[in-house]
């Protein structure tokens, strides 16, 4: 039986459409998909959603918003000197948002055949790594340092998910860590 259309509410949508997005790629993000998958009628999609589109670009600024904005206002409500903010945002990353992974890997598959959503994503690597480098100016005072740095940590952030081994002898947790304290200048 198919749930009242009031029971599902816009967030409900996207939520379904960015799970889809990670487990099956944009081309099954589709209306009639997500209706099955959420026991509703169309017309529910219709309520809360122009079009496809609508929920399409819904979706990037929910994941711009979550993965990026509410990120940072974290890292910086909690605020400290540039290395304290850094280790915040590296323990969001690793431990929050390593989870998420999927959902990144899969919205750049997505941008890699969308020339809108490559723009999207252009636009939050660039305030991911603005932030980033801000930092690290703010720790070495050299700007190459800095920027080289960015690149390493972002790396780090966005490409650990695509290495399918175990680290050997240490857990992966522990292998980012040290990687992250190498790039802020400390060792363990």
């Amino acid at each position: 039986m198919d749930k009242p259309v009031n029971s599902l509410n816009r967030d409900d949508w996207v939520d379904a459409a960015l799970a889809q997005l990670t487990e099956h790629g944009i081309e099954r993000v589709s209306i009639a998909a997500l209706s099955r998958e959420l026991s509703v009628t169309k017309g529910s999609f219709y309520y809360h959603f122009k079009d496809r589109d609508d929920l399409l670009l819904t979706m990037l600024d929910r994941w711009r918003e979550t993965g990026t904005e509410q990120a940072l206002e974290t890292v910086e409500r909690v605020g400290g000197d540039a290395a304290r903010k850094l280790r915040h945002l590296a323990d969001i990353t690793f431990r929050v948002f390593g989870g998420q992974m999927r959902l990144e890997l899969a919205l750049r598959d997505w941008g890699r055949k969308d020339e809108r959503v490559w723009a999207v994503i252009q636009k939050v690597d660039e305030r991911r790594m603005d932030y980033l480098r801000i930092q690290f100016l703010e720790i070495f005072g050299d700007e190459k340092v800095a920027e080289v740095k960015t690149w390493l940590l972002y790396c780090l952030f966005n490409g650990e998910s695509s290495i399918t081994i175990p680290p050997q002898g240490q857990s992966r947790t522990d292998v980012m860590w040290a990687c992250f304290e190498l790039l802020i200048g400390r060792q363990k």
